[in-house]
């Protein structure tokens, strides 16, 4: 009877124990990254490399930068990193308080390109064609709330087009650039505006332009690290993405 007490008390003892080391991983602190749909591959692979000598843990969410944005100061998700595709979204953040000082830092850089679809028969030598070769097709490219959107707008308007586009509703406009580019990929629309680095990351769409970066605003990538959220799991994963290896995961990507 006392070794059977004894062995029952040993059991107990063995499962307190393993409820105790499993509560301590469930409670261990992940790192939340929202960012840009744009930096998508990028980021996973950072993440992926940065876990090859870290047991830190991650989450991802990627959209809109404006969406994401408006989630983290409006609607108080506990993001610790936000990457966006343009300044007006990180700007959100700022005037919110919500960017931990001393953090942000330029992400990347990009640009603007006109993307065919593989089934487009019609090629493009400059935008203006675009009038002509949409025949009954459509030109994907993000909605004004997207910073892609605005950027393909500013640049349809350089040249001088985006009225007679819009206004003979050959616009196909999309939440976010993946969204774009799958429409242009799936052959839903015949040409889309997207950035460079997701053109890169496509096996079906095809560079048909690129777009003078006089015909809008910098593409730049901030980021930085949430108010109140700055972890030392956030600090060492930040210290990890400004390094060289980081950057030179970022640069392969086209940022």
């Amino acid at each position: 009877m006392k070794r059977f007490l004894k062995a029952l008390m040993l059991m107990m003892l063995f499962v307190f124990a393993m409820t105790l080391l499993y509560a301590a991983d469930e409670k261990q602190e992940r790192v939340l990254i929202f960012a840009a749909a744009s930096t998508t591959d990028a980021v996973n692979e950072l993440i992926a490399e940065y876990k090859k000598s870290s047991k830190t843990k991650f989450a991802t969410s990627y959209a809109s930068s404006g969406t994401l944005a408006k989630q983290i100061v409006v609607g108080g998700a506990e993001a610790n990193i936000f990457i966006s595709a343009d300044t007006n979204s990180m700007e959100i953040l700022e005037k919110a308080g919500k960017v931990e000082k001393g953090t942000k830092f330029l992400f990347g850089r990009n640009s603007l390109v006109i993307v065919a679809s593989p089934k487009t028969a019609v090629s493009i030598n400059k935008p203006e064609d675009l009038v002509n070769a949409l025949g009954d097709g459509k030109l994907a490219m993000g909605d004004k709330h997207v910073p892609a959107g605005r950027y393909g707008e500013s640049a349809l308007n350089y040249y001088k087009i985006y009225e007679i586009l819009n206004n003979s509703k050959k616009l196909a406009l999309y939440a976010d650039v993946r969204q774009t580019l799958n429409a242009v990929e799936m052959a839903q629309a015949d040409y889309g505006i997207v950035y460079k680095t997701d053109a890169l990351s496509s096996k079906k769409a095809v560079v048909a332009y690129t777009f003078d970066a006089k015909s809008h605003a910098p593409i730049e990538y901030p980021a930085c690290a949430v108010a109140g959220k700055n972890t030392q799991d956030t600090k060492d994963f930040l210290k990890f993405v400004q390094s060289d290896k980081g950057k030179g995961i970022i640069k392969k990507y086209g940022f």
